[in-house]
């Protein structure tokens, strides 16, 4: 039903008939404490897992609404396990600095004998800062992000070598291929930055890989990973992330280029708000290192995104994206140059 040779379960299964067929084993695992789970596939759902509603009976104390959500890789499970020990989301109060990931109630890394992450979490109200996008939500978003960062280096967790840099040169080309071969707006401007980024890519990778590894990335920092509950009561304001399956050891600014270029061309979606700049203020303010030459380092990460735009035009681009990406590879084209 489940089983593979390697003693693993088979990733080939369907994940809600997986799901369905091991919730005695989660329900069993859990102590008696998790009610019956209504299985589901959500929208923003990437991948093989499956996700479900149920209820979590404390000691003590009433049911609280949760999800449970399997099969959960490594490093999601181990930084939601890692910083999901706290109290009650819903229960923070004006004061008190919201915790940025979900509460944890169980969790596991294996299954009726099967190495099998598992997780369940408090289930919280509200909807993805995506479906939500306010200038309230996007200030959000960033708080839980730097709280993210902070409680992640507090952790106590070693900091391991970042993930390997990627292909910039092939990108690059692919993108100098995808101009040459296409009707594109702009076409000759297009064919001049990317050469002149190819030119200056040697040093910037040189800069680069030199940064300082000091943070905890999300990794996948994007309004339909935060989710936003509005300020009621006496409660504030918070966002808690989601999806905590691309954490990895980085620079801060990784996180914060990402973000901000999915707004490049529709930047009247950030209400003013500046990314590197606000998430800058905000390290500052909770004692997270920030650098003169953070700025830089965001330059290169901003011209390495939108020099190679073309190559990801079917994935990313639209036409305003697109010639916002121009206008910013001109404009840092100088400023990297010059520095």
């Amino acid at each position: 039903m489940i089983a593979s040779g390697n003693g693993h379960a088979d990733s080939g299964d369907d994940p809600a008939a997986l799901a369905r067929s091991l919730e005695p084993v989660i329900r069993d695992s859990c102590g008696g404490r998790l009610g019956e789970i209504e299985w589901f596939r959500a929208s923003w759902q990437r991948g093989g897992a499956a996700t479900g509603y149920a209820t979590w009976t404390p000691d003590g104390a009433d049911d609280v609404p949760v999800i449970v959500k399997l099969p959960v890789g490594s490093t999601e499970l181990n930084w939601t396990v890692r910083l999901g020990n706290h109290g009650l989301d819903r229960d923070v109060v004006e004061g008190q600095v919201p915790h940025p990931t979900p509460r944890v109630l169980g969790s596991g890394r294996e299954l009726g004998g099967h190495d099998l992450g598992w997780l369940v979490i408090e289930r919280l109200e509200g909807e993805t800062v995506a479906g939500d996008l306010t200038e309230m939500s996007m200030q959000g978003l960033l708080n839980a992000a730097v709280e993210f960062q902070a409680r992640a280096d507090e952790s106590g967790v070693e900091m391991e070598a970042a993930p390997a840099t990627p292909d910039w040169a092939s990108a690059l080309e692919r993108s100098r291929e995808w101009v040459a071969d296409n009707e594109i707006t702009e076409k000759p401007r297009w064919k001049k930055a990317i050469q002149a980024t190819q030119k200056l890519l040697p040093d910037m990778l040189r800069q680069w890989e030199a940064r300082p590894i000091n943070t905890w990335c999300h990794g996948d920092l994007h309004p339909g990973n935060a989710m936003h509950m509005a300020q009621h009561s006496d409660h504030p304001d918070r966002c808690v992330l989601i999806d905590l399956a691309l954490v990895h050891a980085g620079h801060w600014v990784e996180d914060a280029v990402y973000l901000e270029h999915l707004f490049w061309g529709h930047e009247d979606k950030l209400f003013g708000i500046r990314p590197v700049r606000h998430m800058r203020k905000l390290r500052k303010e909770r004692g997270l290192a920030v650098d003169s030459h953070d700025s830089k380092l965001a330059d290169i990460k901003r011209l390495l995104i939108a020099s190679t735009a073309p190559s990801f035009f079917g994935v990313e681009g639209d036409e305003r994206y697109m010639h916002r990406a121009l206008t910013l590879a001109d404009e840092l084209l100088v400023r990297v140059a010059g520095s």
